[in-house]
C-alpha cells in the first residue's frame, strides 16, 4: 500500500548517512535497501509464530526476521546487490501464498529499491487424521479420503492415505467439515467422521477403520485349474463375527489334527481356480484345503499354510495343488482286537507314519498302484501285506499282529561257589497242545533276559539248566513257567533262584541255654554254616536262610546232654525244609571209677528223665567213701568214685579139717 511504501523510504532516508560513511569502504556495489510487506490473512492467526527468512541462491541464511504481531508486517535490510529468494516460514500445516519469492536487486528497478511490498497471504490450516485397519494402531496406503463441507455432497478437497494410514488435508480454512474414506476392495467399519477448524491446525474427531482386506489364492492340478476345492479358515486371534464373505457352516467330513485351531469359514475355488476371502481384519491365519470326491478324500499341497494380513489385500503363495489321494487304516492286535498305538506303517520302504492311539493311520499323497505294507511295533509282530490301492479302495484292510514277544529273565540272588555269574542259559517254550517236534529253543543274553516270539495259545517255559550248576545248587523257580499269550506281549515271565529255608527247632528238658546247630553240605565239601542258640526256655527254633538244593547233615552240640538223634541228614529239593528236631532225652554222666561196678540211679518221685538231683548207688564188691553219691542235672560234674574196701572171697583146700587163720596183709 502505499502508506506502507512511505514509511519504508523514510526509513531509507534515516540509514542513508550511515551508508554514506561506508560508501568508500564497501565498493561501488554496495547499497543500502529495505525488502518489506506483509503477512496477510482474511482469519484470524498468530503473526508471531511467522518467520520471514532471506537466503542467497546458493541457499545461505543471510538474514530472517519475525513479523510484527498485530498486523504482519516485516521488513528485511540488504546491502548487497544480487538475487536472493525471500520465504515464509510458519508452523507446520499452514499455507501461504506464495511461499517464496525470488529477488533480483539491482539497486535500480527492484521491488525492493522502488520500496513495494512484498506480501504472502494465508490460505488455510492442515487437516491430519488416520485410516486404521480393525484392531490395530497403524492402517494402510492407499484409501481414498475426501473433505466436505458439513453437509455437502461436494469434495472440497480428495488425497490419498501415506503409509500407515495417515492422511492430510492443507489449505483448510476455519469451519466445520467432514472426512469421508473409501476403497474399491475393501471394506470400511468406519468410514466418515468430522473436524472442525478455528486457528489452528485440526485434528479429525475419529480415525477412520477398514473392517478387512480381501485374500485371494488359487489352485491347480496338473497346471489345470481346479474348481470345487475347498478352502478352510482359522484363527486364535479373529473373531468369526469380523469376517465377511464367508460360509461359516461346518464341513462334513473334515477333521482337524490340531485342536488349538479355532475354526472360522471357508470358501470354494472357482472355474478359474481362484478362491478369496472377501474381507479379513489384519491377523495370523491358518487356511487349511479340503478335496473330497464321491468317496476319497485328495490331498492338497501345502496341507496346511498360515500367513498375516497386514495392511494390505494379500495374494496367498505358493499356489496350491492337488496330489494324489489319501487312504486311511488301523492296526489291530487281533481280528477283533484293540488299536495299536505308535506301530510304524511303512509303505514300499519309503513312506513311514505313526499309528494314533485307536491305532489309525493316514497315508497322504497316494498314487493308484500296488503297495507293500509293513507294520512294526515293538515285541508285536505283523505280516508284510501287498495291496492294490486305488481312489476306490480310501480303506486298507485291517493290519493285525500275528505274534507276540514273551519276554523274562533269570534272577540269581547268590551265586554257589562254583558258579561265578550267570552264563547263557538255554531257554524252551513249548506249546501246551502239541508234540515236543513245535519246541523253540532261544538263549538268554548276559544279564539273564531271553524273549521268544509266539502266536496266541497257552506255552509252557522251561531253563535248562547245566549239570555242573545243578550239582552246585543252581535251581531255579518255578521248573515250569506256564504262559498265556492272548493279543498283547507277555513280559513278566521271571524265574527266581530257588534258595531254601531249613527250620526246625531244639527241645529240651530243662532251659536250653547256649547251643549250636551246624548244616554241613554233604557233597560240597567246606559248605557250612553254623547257629548258635540262646533260650531261657525248654524250646528254641532255629532257621538256616538261602540254603542251595543239595544234601546236607545237621547236627547239634552240646556235649553234657543226650539226644534222641544228635545228627540228621536232610535233602533239599524244590521246598523249603521244615520240622527239623533236635529232642533231649538226658543228661550225660561222666564217672570215674576205680573198679567196674553197678550204680544205680534215684530221683525221689520222678522218672530218670527229669532235671533235678540225682542219688547215685554204687552196687559191687567194694565198699565206696560213701553209700551214695549226689549228681545235679543244672551243674554237671565228673562223679568220682573210689573204693576204699573190697569184698574178698577165697576158698582153702586141706588134707584134713581143721581151723586155719587167714590174715590179709
Amino acid at each position: 500500500s502505499q502508506g506502507s511504501g512511505g514509511g519504508m523510504r523514510a526509513w531509507v532516508s534515516a540509514v542513508l548517512g550511515s551508508a554514506l560513511c561506508c560508501f568508500v569502504a564497501r565498493g561501488s556495489e554496495d547499497i543500502v535497501v529495505g525488502c518489506g510487506g506483509f503477512v496477510k490473512s482474511d482469519v484470524e492467526i498468530n503473526y508471531s509464530l511467522i518467520e520471514i527468512k532471506l537466503y542467497t541462491k546458493h541457499g545461505t541464511l543471510k538474514y530472517q526476521t519475525d513479523c510484527a504481531p498485530n498486523n504482519g508486517y516485516f521488513m528485511i535490510p540488504l546491502y548487497d546487490k544480487g538475487d536472493f529468494i525471500l520465504k515464509i516460514e510458519p508452523p507446520l500445516g499452514w499455507s501461504f501464498e506464495p511461499t517464496s519469492v525470488d529477488i533480483h536487486v539491482d539497486g535500480i528497478n527492484d521491488i525492493c529499491t522502488k520500496g513495494g511490498d512484498i506480501n504472502f497471504v494465508f490460505t488455510g490450516f492442515s487437516v491430519n487424521g488416520k485410516v486404521l485397519s480393525k484392531g490395530q494402531t497403524l492402517g494402510p496406503a492407499g484409501v481414498q479420503v475426501v473433505l466436505r463441507n458439513a453437509g455437502s455432497d461436494i469434495n472440497i478437497q480428495a488425497t490419498t492415505t501415506q503409509s500407515g494410514g495417515k492422511f492430510a488435508f492443507f489449505k483448510v480454512l476455519p469451519g466445520e467439515y467432514e472426512i469421508f474414506a473409501s476403497h474399491p476392495t475393501w471394506m470400511l467399519k468406519e468410514s466418515n467422521t468430522v473436524v472442525r477448524v478455528t486457528s489452528s491446525n485440526a485434528y479429525a474427531a475419529s480415525p477412520l477403520v477398514v473392517a478387512g482386506y480381501n485374500v485371494s489364492g488359487s489352485v491347480r492340478s496338473d497346471g489345470e485349474p481346479m474348481k470345487g476345492v475347498m478352502f478352510l479358515l482359522f484363527s486364535s486371534a479373529v473373531a468369526k463375527e469380523d469376517v465377511v464373505g464367508c460360509n461359516f457352516s461346518p464341513v462334513d467330513g473334515f477333521q482337524s489334527r490340531d485342536e488349538s485351531l479355532s475354526y472360522l469359514c471357508n470358501v470354494v475355488s472357482k472355474e478359474d481356480g481362484s478362491f478369496s476371502f472377501l474381507s479379513l481384519p489384519s491377523g495370523k491365519y491358518t487356511v487349511i484345503p479340503f478335496y473330497r470326491g464321491e468317496r476319497i478324500t485328495f490331498d492338497v499341497a501345502p496341507s496346511r499354510l498360515d500367513f498375516l494380513v497386514e495392511h494390505d489385500s494379500l495374494q496367498i503363495e505358493p499356489v496350491f495343488h492337488v496330489m494324489g489321494f489319501s487312504v486311511t487304516g488301523r492296526v489291530l492286535n487281533g481280528p477283533e482286537g484293540e488299536g495299536v498305538a505308535d506301530a510304524t506303517v511303512t509303505l514300499n520302504n519309503q513312506i513311514k507314519v505313526k499309528t494314533k492311539p485307536d491305532g489309525s493311520f493316514r497315508l497322504e499323497n497316494i498314487t493308484t498302484g500296488t503297495y507293500t505294507i509293513q507294520a512294526k511295533k515293538e515285541h508285536l509282530f505283523f505280516d508284510t501285506i501287498t495291496v492294490k490301492i486305488a481312489p476306490n479302495t480310501p480303506q486298507l484292510a485291517n493290519i493285525i499282529a500275528t505274534g507276540f514277544s514273551v519276554c523274562g529273565r533269570i534272577s540269581v540272588t547268590r551265586f554257589p561257589d562254583t558258579v561265578k555269574q550267570i552264563s547263557k542259559y538255554k531257554v524252551t517254550m513249548m506249546p501246551q497242545d502239541k508234540d515236543k517236534a513245535s519246541l523253540v529253543t532261544t538263549e538268554t543274553d548276559p544279564h539273564g533276559a531271553f524273549c521268544f516270539k509266539a502266536k496266541s495259545g497257552t506255552y509252557n517255559v522251561q531253563v535248562i539248566i547245566p549239570e555242573a550248576e545243578t550239582r552246585a545248587g543252581l535251581a531255579l523257580k518255578p521248573k515250569v513257567f506256564s504262559v498265556t499269550v492272548t493279543d498283547r506281549p507277555v513280559m513278566d515271565v521271571i524265574f527266581s533262584q530257588f534258595l531254601a529255608s531249613v527250620t526246625g527247632k531244639v527241645s529240651c528238658l530243662d532251659a536250653c541255654g547256649d547251643v549250636m546247630v551246624t548244616l554241613q553240605s554233604v557233597s560240597r565239601q567246606g559248605e557250612k554254616r553254623n547257629l548258635q542258640l540262646s533260650g531261657n526256655e525248654d524250646s528254641v527254633a532255629f532257621t538256616f536262610e538261602n540254603v542251595l538244593p543239595g544234601k546236607y547233615k545237621v547236627s547239634i552240640a552240646h556235649e553234657d546232654w543226650c539226644w534222641k538223634n544228635k545228627s540228621l541228614e536232610l535233602e533239599v529239593m524244590e521246598e523249603d525244609v521244615l520240622g527239623v528236631e533236635f529232642r533231649q532225652t538226658g543228661y550225660m554222666l561222666r564217672c570215674s571209677l576205680s573198679h567196674a561196678i553197678t550204680l544205680e540211679f534215684y530221683q525221689d518221685g520222678n522218672g530218670p528223665e527229669n532235671v533235678g538231683v540225682y542219688e547215685v548207688t554204687p552196687r559191687s564188691c567194694h565198699q565206696f567213701e560213701h553209700d551214695y553219691y549226689t549228681y545235679d542235672t543244672s551243674s554237671p560234674s565228673i562223679l568220682t568214685l573210689t573204693a576204699v574196701r573190697h569184698h574178698v572171697l577165697g576158698t582153702i583146700v586141706t588134707d584134713k579139717l581143721m581151723d586155719v587163720t587167714v590174715t590179709i596183709k
